[in-house]
């Protein structure tokens, strides 16, 4: 799992060590070839068990971690949007019931189910004096994802980008 979550980190890829001489030698390091060994085995797993929809998304990664983080990403998003979805099927039944809902009261809803990653986005819905529309909550939301997503390009960049042996 280390591997999937980034949890378990490369070693550095050379180490110095000392020969009987004193002198100092900068080899290799067996635990760095290992851990690229193992990632291997991990990124292998999960590319051999990706649909090709998926894998199109993820063949330019090259570790576990880049791959699980892109996976992660890509789905969230879409989650996001079926959360919008199904929260705005609840109020078109809610109102075919007889119950409808301002577009302000959906809105309160939809915000206070987003999960913490959302946080800073709800706090500025949450500042503004004049009520935001369901469109305009959309799209907030779903630039939010974006940005996001490409906030954490150069994260996944640097871990997913180690020179393999």
């Amino acid at each position: 799992m280390g591997y999937l979550d980034g949890s378990k980190k490369a070693p550095a890829k050379t180490i110095e060590v000392e020969k009987a001489d004193k002198t100092k030698e900068i080899v290799v390091n067996s635990a760095y070839t290992q851990w690229v060994a193992q990632d291997q085995t991990v990124l292998r797993y999960l590319l051999n068990s990706l649909s090709k929809e998926v894998l199109q998304h993820v063949l330019s990664k090259t570790t576990a971690f880049g791959v699980w983080t892109a996976i992660e990403t890509m789905f969230s998003s879409q989650s996001t949007a079926a959360y919008f979805s199904k929260m705005r099927a609840l109020g078109d039944e809610l109102a075919a019931a007889g119950k409808p809902l301002e577009d302000e009261e959906l809105v309160s809803f939809i915000i206070a189910g987003l999960d913490a990653d959302y946080n800073p986005l709800v706090s500025s819905i949450m500042t503004r004096t004049e009520p935001m529309s369901l469109s305009d909550l959309y799209a907030q939301i779903m630039c939010y994802d974006m940005r996001l997503e490409i906030c954490l390009a150069p994260a996944m960049a640097t871990n997913s980008n180690l020179w393999l042996m």
